[in-house]
């Protein structure tokens, strides 16, 4: 048995027992036997603990965004539910088993929740995920839960004073831990590594089946979890949040390590590609842990560009001339020595997690590989959610065969629709750290080799005024496929100054001018060159920077050169998101490797974030409960109706951005 989605079974890499195999099934509207545990009132129609004060029969619900499809989760469309699911709500039970968390859950309390994760980490089932689950009041609609079994706050049981002590009953160990919650510091019991690793399998898996859940956590520093109260911005958070970072009244999961537990799943950041000399070229050129190593690093990937591409240079000049916008850099394949190498193809690593939306594999043009492939990235970085995208053109071509693909390319949804040589939307996650492709061969004869062009860029600024060392925007809106922005040409401009740009003179300044430096941290908003519209040989017709070529030449330049690498049309840009007219902000792409991990980095040495513990100013759980402890709330986990103005995410949802998917979707803050 497998995971269980809009009536489909799939299997995943861990064990999972869907309500199909046990009969622990929320939608059954009357009392269930989980294992030994004696009902009472065997089939009785409603929950009966006193607590839970209610005469409802039912313990699940419509998801309130796509209420129209009703309650039959197999007539329920899979793209609905994975527009309307964003959050994966994290609880612990405060139970000793998964089947006394099923029992209260049905039984006594009237409750649901899609996932129970017993101590050895057997995966239990409740739950169709098109379903909503009553586990977390106002956000069910938009989420999916699970249930750790944990006691939850250390007691003294037995001459050991450890509630795990029986290791018959239970031979999976719970570390001793602490943990804080809103500067309340809890001596408390720890997960199991059969729970961890089974939950690890489950989040893989639903980056397939659920893409809105983010693989990301609330933060308060970049790369810090928030461990307190995260509303009312919850609203715009998608991923995996605690049941306390929802309502005050709750401190599970407790101890869970979201940090750690997210950057196991989604893979470690890394740069896109080795410099210098490569010994093992397959190992992850994974990110540093100093900031000093960082920048030494980074610098060898500007470098790579500026000193070796001998063209490819951001944000003008595609092969080393023109004032033609160029969106991103080319970085050429380093070799067993210093310099650029033609030999077997090394490969290209995402740099971030990610989804692969678009791709072409199987096309050349006179000046080398039209291979791309086109990632789509999510993530918070601090209290910040950040959006873009990233590009890979001239990639070796994998449809050949004979070598090993990137996983991208063996998934359901690339394998089903491609094509050769043409670019085709699709959807695979992606890892950061994973083998996306291999360099591929470009450039102009005299100066082609193994290289790629690398680009970032997004439909919306990704920086505000705490930016500023960071980032100066160049808005180029209005220039077409040329750049006049003065303080772009104007340093580059130096041998004739005649407003266009050479050959020599842009190389020149990348290679030596001290202006470059600032070229690193431009952000320009411009059309992309990868556009069909504006027409390119009009475009090129237009400026003087192309006047002594005839008309004829002009088509043949466009038609051999330029046409086989574009692919932004107004059909693939409606498929994966992207604006119809080809206008983003593009980012210097190692600059903003550099931004993120170092943002990261100082997080991580800030006091604020390595003291928690020590900023505790209580000790113990007190005015606090996990789920199914004594005198804990119904109305922390139960929301039957959210039509009543509760819920602005849903009720601001609607078909259309159902349709769009996660970014289309609306980002409410109360």
């Amino acid at each position: 048995m497998g995971l269980v989605i809009c009536g489909q079974e799939h299997e995943i890499e861990t064990e999972v027992r869907s309500f199909r195999q046990t009969g622990w099934d929320a939608t059954i509207p009357n009392c269930v036997q989980a294992g030994s545990i004696p009902v009472g009132c065997p089939n009785a129609p409603y929950p009966f603990a006193p607590a839970s004060k209610t005469m409802r029969t039912e313990r699940f619900g419509a998801r309130h965004a796509i209420r129209q499809f009703g309650k039959d989760a197999s007539k329920i469309p899979l793209d609905a539910v994975q527009a309307a699911v964003k959050m994966f709500v994290v609880h612990f039970d405060g139970l000793a088993t998964s089947d006394q968390c099923f029992h209260v859950l049905h039984n006594e309390r009237g409750l649901s929740c899609h996932f129970l994760v017993d101590n050895d980490g057997v995966i239990y089932q409740t739950l169709d995920l098109a379903l909503t689950g009553f586990h977390a009041s106002e956000f069910n609609p938009v989420s999916v839960g699970v249930e750790f079994a944990n006691r939850g706050e250390w007691e003294g049981t037995g001459k050991d004073g450890h509630y795990y002590a029986d290791k018959k009953r239970f031979p999976d160990d719970h570390p001793e831990s602490w943990c804080v919650i809103r500067n309340t510091k809890v001596h408390c019991y720890g997960f199991t590594e059969p729970q961890m690793r089974a939950f690890g399998y489950l989040a893989k898996a639903l980056t397939k089946f659920l893409p809105n859940i983010a693989l990301d956590y609330p933060q308060d520093l970049p790369g810090h979890v928030n461990r307190g109260l995260v509303l009312p911005n919850a609203w715009g958070f998608s991923g995996y949040i605690g049941h306390f970072h929802l309502t005050e009244r709750k401190w599970d999961p407790g101890p869970f390590d979201f940090k750690g537990f997210i950057d196991k799943v989604r893979g470690s950041l890394c740069f896109p590609c080795w410099t210098g000399k490569v010994d093992k070229p397959e190992a992850k050129p994974e990110i540093p842990e100093s900031i000093d190593e960082l920048e030494e690093r980074t610098q060898a990937l500007y470098d790579q560009n500026e000193h070796k591409a001998e063209g490819g240079y951001f944000p003008v000049g595609p092969w080393g001339d023109s004032r033609l916008w160029h969106g991103g850099v080319h970085i050429p394949q380093s070799g067993s020595g210093a310099g650029p190498a033609s030999g077997p193809a090394q490969p290209i690593f995402a740099p971030f997690p990610g989804r692969a939306v678009l791709a072409r594999m199987g096309k050349d043009s006179s000046v080398g590989s039209c291979n791309f492939v086109l990632l789509k990235h999510e993530m918070t970085v601090g209290p910040k959610k950040l959006r873009f995208y990233s590009l890979y053109m001239h990639l070796e071509d994998e449809s050949k065969g004979g070598g090993t693909p990137p996983k991208w390319m063996t998934g359901d949804t690339w394998t089903a629709k491609q094509k050769k040589g043409e670019p085709i939307p699709f959807d695979e996650p992606v890892e950061a750290g994973e083998i996306i492709g291999r360099f591929g061969i470009a450039g102009p004869s005299d100066t082609s080799k193994r290289q790629i062009h690398f680009e970032i860029f997004s439909k919306e600024p990704l920086f505000d005024e705490d930016d500023a060392k960071w980032w100066t925007p160049v808005d180029g809106s209005a220039t077409g496929r040329f750049c006049e922005v003065p303080e772009v040409i104007q340093p580059i401009d130096v041998k004739e100054t005649d407003g266009k740009l050479s050959h020599d003179e842009i190389t020149e300044f990348f290679d030596s001018s001290g202006d470059r430096e600032s070229f690193r941290k431009l952000v320009t908003y411009n059309v992309s060159e990868w556009t069909d519209r504006p027409d390119w040989a009009e475009s090129l017709r237009t400026p003087p920077d192309f006047k002594d070529l005839p008309a004829n030449e002009i088509d043949a330049l466009v038609e051999e050169q330029i046409a086989p690498g574009l692919w932004w049309t107004a059909e693939v840009a409606k498929a994966v998101r992207l604006p119809p007219d080809g206008m983003v902000y593009h980012y210097h792409p190692i600059t903003f490797i550099e931004w993120i991990n170092e943002k990261i980095l100082e997080a991580a040495s800030d006091p604020n974030a390595q003291n928690d513990a020590a900023a505790a100013t209580t000790t113990g759980a007190q005015g606090m409960t996990a789920d199914f402890e004594e005198g804990s709330d119904m109305n922390d986990m139960f929301n039957e109706d959210v039509a009543d103005g509760r819920d602005p995410y849903n009720d601001a949802i609607d078909m259309p951005h159902l349709i769009e998917g996660y970014d289309g979707a609306p980002d409410l803050e109360q």
